[in-house]
């Protein structure tokens, strides 16, 4: 018998060590949740910002859509309630398309909703004896967009209220941070009211 035929006959003899596939299709399925989940983990960080950015627009859309097409000369914003002015302001076609609004819209009466579920009012605000002013109210914004919304649109108002606390300008990041609470069960539990007098 020669050298080669016993290593030949060895070679189909010996069993094959299905262990090391096993492991190495654990390690192959481990990386790829793994990679899945870091995937999922940027794709929703991504998704928080795209939604922070399109809410603090939308804002700004809506203040110069109400500067520029809702004020009377000599009678301010002539509105009775908050109610009125926003259904009016959909009425009019004047509303952010990327927000939500429920009820009808050509009825005078339906209301405006931010992408977090939290209904946006657009209301007049009285100066020194007539509606000189208006005010949008966000609400259910979460902790991390209130702090980043306040810093940016504060020296955009008149006045912006956190929660309960107003400021006139400028909002530090220090006390954004204090002002805005933390999320309740994922939801944003921040009330923002930004206040322009003019």
């Amino acid at each position: 018998m020669s050298l080669q035929s016993v290593s030949a006959r060895r070679r189909t003899s010996a069993k094959p060590d299905h262990g090391h596939v096993i492991v190495q299709n654990a390690a192959g399925i481990l990386w790829t949740i793994l990679g899945m989940v870091v995937v999922t983990v940027m794709v929703w960080s991504i998704w928080g910002m795209f939604n922070r950015s399109i809410e603090t627009s939308n804002v700004q859309s809506i203040a110069s859509a109400v500067k520029g097409n809702m004020k009377q000369q000599g009678k301010g914003y002539n509105f009775t309630s908050g109610t009125s002015m926003t259904g009016n302001m959909i009425q009019r076609g004047l509303a952010p398309g990327n927000m939500t609004i429920v009820g009808d819209k050509t009825s005078g009466s339906a209301t405006l909703w931010n992408t977090w579920n939290g209904q946006v009012v657009i209301a007049p605000v009285a100066i020194n004896g007539y509606n000189g002013g208006f005010s949008i109210t966000y609400n259910k914004v979460p902790q991390e967009d209130c702090i980043d919304m306040s810093q940016k649109l504060a020296p955009v108002f008149t006045s912006l209220t956190v929660n309960s606390s107003v400021h006139n300008g400028e909002v530090t990041g220090e006390s954004a941070g204090k002002e805005c609470i933390k999320d309740s069960g994922g939801d944003g539990t921040n009330k923002l009211v930004f206040t322009y007098n003019g």
